[in-house]
Formats: structure tokens, sequence, C-alpha cells
């Protein structure tokens, strides 16, 4: 960041010390919160129990079917905000996020607008920057709620029950990824495993926050994505696309390790977010 009274950033805002079970891990938060990304210092082996794929795509048509019918419900955001002291100026970020209400009520992460000044979303398709304004937010939980202004008749998300997704599943991840012109990203692949746990510290506030229950995946997320959905075969939402792992030693480097908050974590939230969160 240099020291211009404007410093534009579209995928550097703050980073994020991450702990992945008991292997020490180093990560950079990409964007005005638009990913977390995760530096593996040691390598680990993990066997997980398999189970056949019971749900599957037979034929690409069975994806541009799901497609039609989650894409219209997702939004990319775009944030702005200003940042004092040493090589201040404004930070602009990107995320993704999700269509619940048709009166424009939006789930993304937490750290998709945290700090932000603005924060503006572009539906599906278009590409006029329509205002909103943040509802609530549980930084623990990496979640926030999002309200389009003056917003009604929006398609909305179907949510899933992620305690039934099995390894083995095959999964979309839709979403803004690198915040590129021309429209979503989207990426096929399978849960990895569930139950995944992550430890991370703000490195600018000193803040951890531990999420548990998590997907992983071995669809493509990148920066961008996050808040996105991962959705299933059915089209409905199993999880929100949140971290993705990235090693930087060892001969073995991560590749298509994402993570993904599982749907039923975030159902019983949706209330609290609701009423304003815990905090902003």
């Amino acid at each position: 960041m240099t020291s211009a009274a404007t410093v534009k950033h579209t995928l550097t805002a703050r980073n994020w010390v991450f702990v992945v079970a008991l292997t020490a891990v180093i990560a950079a938060l990409v964007g005005g919160g638009v990913g977390y990304v995760l530096a593996q210092r040691s390598q680990q082996t993990i066997v997980e129990k398999f189970f056949p794929n019971s749900a599957s795509f037979a034929r690409p048509a069975d994806i541009q079917e799901v497609l039609a019918k989650v894409e219209p419900a997702v939004v990319s955001i775009e944030t702005a905000g200003i940042v004092r002291g040493r090589g201040s100026g404004t930070v602009e970020g990107a995320g993704t996020g999700m269509i619940l209400t048709s009166s424009g009520q939006v789930l993304t992460n937490d750290h998709v607008v945290a700090g932000a000044n603005n924060v503006s979303v572009t539906l599906f398709g278009q590409t006029n920057l329509l205002p909103a304004r943040v509802i609530g937010t549980d930084p623990a939980q990496d979640l926030a709620l999002l309200q389009i202004e003056n917003a009604h008749g929006l398609p909305t998300v179907q949510l899933a029950d992620s305690n039934q997704a099995r390894v083995g599943d095959d999964v979309l991840a839709i979403g803004n990824a690198l915040a590129l012109s021309g429209g979503l990203t989207v990426t096929k692949g399978i849960v990895s495993s569930k139950d995944r746990s992550l430890t991370a510290t703000s490195d600018l506030t000193g803040r951890s926050e531990s999420l548990s229950g998590l997907l992983q995946t071995d669809a493509a997320i990148n920066s961008g994505n996050s808040g996105g959905p991962l959705v299933d075969t059915a089209g409905q939402v199993i999880g929100m696309n949140t971290a993705v792992a990235e090693s930087t030693q060892g001969n073995a480097p991560a590749q298509n390790i994402g993570f993904a908050i599982a749907i039923d974590t975030i159902k019983p939230l949706l209330a609290l977010l609701r009423s304003g969160g815990t905090g902003h």
C-alpha cells in the first residue's frame, strides 16, 4: 500500500492467521473481505471414510439446469472503506452474496463487509450497482446480512439440509471470483470432507474466531468467492464459500482445498442477524 491519498485495492484488505486442527498455518485475507487464504507449514495425511456418491451430475445439461435455478439469486458485492494511519486511503473490496428474501436480504461473510463505509451489489445479468446496507453481523461466525435498498420481487436461493450432504457428493461453487468483469464464475467439484475446523485471528484487531462444522470441497474457490453459495445437484445451498487452503512449503503443495460454512450452522443464526447481530 502506498502513501497516496487514494489507494485502490481489489484483492488486499487485511491479514489473518489460521490454525487448522493441529497444523499451524498462516493466512492472508484477500479483498475487502473477498476470501481467506491458508498457508500450510507442515504436511498431514488425513484418511476419510468414503461413501458412494449419492448425488451426482449425470450430464452437462444438469449443471446448466442448476445454474438457471441458482445464479439469478446470487449477487456480486463491492465495498469501499477508509484506512487511516500509515498508507492511509480508500480500500476497495469485492465478494459474493446470496439473496434470501424477495425484498432483498442478502447473506454473505462478515469479512466481506467488515470495515466498509460503502456497500453495493450487482444483480445477476445486470451491470448497475445497487446500494445496500448492513443489517447485522456475527463476526465470530463470519456472517453478515445485508439489505438491498428499495428491492422487491427478487429471486431467492433455496437452503438445503447440509447434514444430509455426504463425502463424494457433487457440488457447484458460484461467485464473484477475482471480481472479474462479465459475470459470475462457476466451478464444479465434490464434498471432500465434513466437520472441518479453523481458528482465525485478525492481526488488525487481535480478535479471534473459531469456525467449525465446515464443509471441505475441491471445487475451485478464489478471492471474491467469499459469501457465495456451494450448491448440491438439486440447486440448493449446502454451504457458504469462505476459505481456501494454500501450501507454501514442502514438496506437496495444497491443491483444491476450499472450505464452506455449512448452511445448517447458519440457519439458526438468521434471526439474530435480522435483529442486528452481535456487532458491526
